[in-house]
């Protein structure tokens, strides 16, 4: 009898602290934690290009990005996003876009005019650029 507690017991303590893993998995990868301003840079040219995969495989026509943004109080972090499509549907250069991110992906992107960007990333996309060296 005392076998069989100490076996539901630890079914239980397991159960528990998978819940919490889970939770916590989906609140870093999916659950926006804050919001990031960045800019095309103006000197982006906008040509045809191809995504590829990790082995370097053509998947869809489209574009990487890789920049730097900015949150409301001027912190910075690198974001990465993508746009399918030709050289005509990409980001033309100068455009303000407002990157909703988690702790480790970007979940949502909204292109925003230059009026939506909150002061502090505005003086640090003016000052530092967005471009990663």
């Amino acid at each position: 009898m005392k076998k069989k507690k100490l076996i539901i017991l630890a079914v239980v303590i397991f159960l528990v602290a998978g819940a919490f893993w889970a939770k916590n998995y989906y609140n870093d990868r999916y659950v926006i934690s804050d919001r990031y301003y960045t800019q095309i840079p103006e000197e982006e040219i906008n040509e045809d290009s191809w995504l590829v995969d990790t082995d370097g495989v053509k998947q869809v026509k489209g574009k990487e990005y890789t920049l730097m943004g900015y949150n409301d109080q001027g912190k910075e972090r690198e974001v990465y996003f993508t746009k399918t499509g030709s050289a005509e549907e990409y980001y033309a250069p100068g455009t303000y876009i407002r990157v909703d991110a988690s702790r480790t992906l970007v979940v949502g992107l909204e292109v925003v005019d230059e009026a939506s960007v909150p002061q502090a990333a505005l003086e640090k996309i003016n000052t530092l650029g967005t471009k990663i060296k």
